[in-house]
């Protein structure tokens, strides 16, 4: 599909016609392809992450193409500063768009997914519309499951396997926004067992303040960020660099991520200040009176000992952040942080967690940067905490239009001590004893194919709470992306990665002791997306993993271990207010080395990325019911079955057979 020619402002008509009718054909399948595109690697499942907010609330709520500042275009995933310019620059020449799809009219944007970012703007007239005097809108979730672990029989949690979770948002002449949100666990007696709030000024208002319930996001998140960030995904460019967004209300069900108290921002054109001040309890491990351990981050009170960890430190906060834009393209930021325990962390095992945090107290302050210049974005962030320990990223991106490039680089030193960064790395957001080079790209090799690609090395210096010496490792991904016709893509991915373990051995006289091997994983995938219709959408996938040991003299394991997985996929639009989405997997792996992931449509605000091991089957439901204007329904079964084992989990969790049956059921309203 030729979006662009060289007369600038101009497109062929048979171009235009593809674009409207790929448009027309798949509203909802393109949000969920980006969803997955950026959350599949994210482990397991969340009832709540902010990032898959983010987009919902985007998709509720599009962008307005004929009104949007560049800073608000920012909010676009896999928009570059040069596009964002770019479309800025030709609503000034040409005027405003006159629909959505015109966006493949603005030059330089060949190398953009247009149709993953269609369902996030609106092309609204020039004028702008009265907004509501209120709106309000609800949340409430309940699910369980049907084969209930042993641990609700036998007494052992104090209530039953319904989880409960409530939220509610308000918002009042479009400047003043409020929200609640309440939950319950299974296994917890409380429908409150966790309970958030905040009110305050809305997103866009210039001078901003919260109470309650808040977060802060700044810079490249090595002082400053919430409990969810994008990690290494299916695209190479776009999770490298962060999109701080400032202060912000926090609801979400990572309890201990939060922060409670006042906060205020000002925000202008070219210059931004912000402060706060936050005091709350968090959930610890006491040792006595005056000492804790650890924060126990779960969040679970379902029984005597979880409960006695409940609220007991207090952790005060104070921080601040000024940055500046500059007309030539440059954005400085500085942002800083005092924090204070009323009880002292201790250590009680020095040997594996040295340079782990230990006192009452830390600071933490840091200095950000951002240039534009043209086709060249470089960006990056120091920080240095108490301990006197370091951390540094600094990355670059390059738009060729057809060709993207991105590098970067991050070194957090052993004893960079702060609970309240999160780092682009390979763990998902420890940023503590890593360091690593990251190069990334995206090619279109022709109007209908595209191939992206990463590769990743990295090295943790010091030793790990787990390990018990220095290791390094590796990460290739990449993935080819084709599109037959309108009707017909095929996606081909593979990814390899190499980690160095130790490992026990024993020597000719019984001794035991430590080896380094590397542990060996590739993994294919081939995918077919295949629109039936306007009403039915398949994709089939099969996917191969395979994982071996290294030895240090290069030596391969006889030991291979295999895993395979296979589905069907199914989205049926019903008729306008009824949408069905199915699923039947099939998974068959020798280890838990050799496991399979698969990230699953859910219910909103839900991410799920489950793990599949052993041998058996699994397929969900999930229904979408319109039932007026303002309220829809939502419900999803889901069955598990693993004909390797009898019992599945351990302990309190284990359920007596080899059948995981699950329901929930939501209900939103939107007034």
């Amino acid at each position: 599909m030729k979006l662009h020619t060289a007369s600038p402002g101009r497109i062929p008509a048979q171009s235009m016609f593809w674009v409207a009718v790929f448009f027309w054909i798949q509203p909802g399948l393109a949000q969920e392809v980006l969803e997955e595109k950026l959350l599949e690697e994210q482990q397991d499942a969340s009832e709540q992450s902010e990032l898959l907010e983010t987009l919902r609330e985007l998709r509720s709520n599009p962008i307005d193409l004929n009104q949007a500042t560049e800073k608000q275009l920012a909010l676009l995933p896999g928009l570059t500063a040069k596009n964002r310019r770019e479309i800025v620059r030709y609503r000034r020449a040409h005027g405003p768009f006159r629909a959505v799809v015109n966006l493949a009219e603005v030059p330089g944007l060949e190398n953009v997914s247009l149709s993953e970012i269609f369902p996030l703007l609106t092309a609204k007239p020039g004028t702008r519309p009265a907004k509501p005097l209120f709106t309000l809108s609800t949340r409430t979730r309940v699910s369980r499951r049907i084969d209930c672990p042993l641990g609700f029989t036998d007494g052992t949690y104090a209530s039953g396997p319904s989880k409960i979770y409530n939220r509610l948002k308000v918002n009042f002449l479009s400047n003043i926004e409020a929200g609640l949100l309440t939950e319950k666990d299974e296994g917890e007696d409380k429908l409150d067992d966790l309970r958030l709030f905040y009110a305050g000024t809305n997103s866009e208002a210039e001078i901003r303040l919260l109470l309650g319930n808040f977060q802060v996001q700044a810079g490249q998140g090595l002082v400053l960020w919430g409990p969810y960030g994008y990690s290494k995904s299916a695209d190479p460019i776009r999770p490298l660099k962060k999109r701080a967004r400032g202060i912000r209300p926090y609801l979400s069900v990572d309890e201990n991520a939060g922060l409670f108290g006042i906060a205020a921002s000002v925000d202008k054109d070219w210059f931004q200040a912000l402060g706060f001040f936050s005091r709350n309890k968090l959930d610890a491990t006491q040792v006595d009176t005056n000492e804790v351990t650890n924060i126990f981050a779960s969040g679970l009170h379902r029984t005597d000992s979880e409960r006695q960890k409940r609220d007991v430190v207090t952790k005060t906060l104070i921080g601040g952040r000024l940055a500046f834009r500059a007309r030539t393209g440059l954005d400085l930021g500085a942002t800083f942080y005092r924090l204070k325990f009323d009880r002292s962390f201790a250590t009680p095992d020095v040997v594996r967690n040295r340079f782990g945090f230990s006192g009452d107290e830390n600071h933490v302050a840091g200095l950000d940067w951002n240039y534009e210049a043209g086709i060249l974005e470089s960006f990056g962030e120091f920080a240095r905490s108490k301990s006197g320990g370091t951390a540094l990223i600094s990355g670059a991106r390059l738009d060729l239009n057809r060709v993207q490039f991105a590098l970067l680089y991050r070194s957090y030193q052993r004893n960079f001590q702060n609970l309240h960064a999160f780092g682009f790395g390979e763990r998902n957001g420890a940023t503590q004893n890593e360091r690593g080079y990251y190069s990334g790209m995206t090619f279109k090799v022709s109007p209908k194919t595209r191939l992206s690609a990463y590769y990743d090395i990295y090295r943790f210096p010091w030793r790990s709470f787990s390990e018990p010496m220095p290791l390094a490792g590796g990460d290739f991904f990449a993935v080819l992306e084709h599109q037959f016709d309108r009707t017909l893509d095929f996606t081909i991915r593979f990814r390899q990665k190499r980690r160095e373990e130790s490992e026990d051995f024993v020597d000719a006289f019984d001794r035991t002791f430590k080896k380094i091997v590397t542990k060996a994983q590739r993994q294919l995938r081939l995918q077919i997306d295949y629109r039936v219709n306007r009403a039915l959408h398949l994709r089939p996938r099969v996917e191969f993993v395979q994982s071996h040991a290294i030895g240090s003299g290069g030596e391969i394991s006889n030991t291979r271990q295999n895993g395979f997985l296979i589905y069907q996929d199914l989205k049926l639009n019903i008729n306008r207010r009824l949408r069905l989405a199915g699923r039947l997997t099939f998974f068959d792996t020798d280890s838990f080395d050799s496991r399979v992931f698969q990230y699953e449509n859910d219910l909103p605000g839900v991410v799920t990325n489950r793990a599949l091991f052993g041998r058996g089957s699994r397929w969900y439901l999930l229904l979408r019911q319109i039932l007026t204007r303002q309220v829809s329904l939502y419900l999803k079964y889901s069955e598990t079955y693993r004909d390797d084992v009898e019992t599945t989990g351990t302990g309190a969790d284990r359920i007596t057979g080899n059948l995981d049956r699950r329901i929930a059921l939501q209900v939103q309203t939107r007034l």
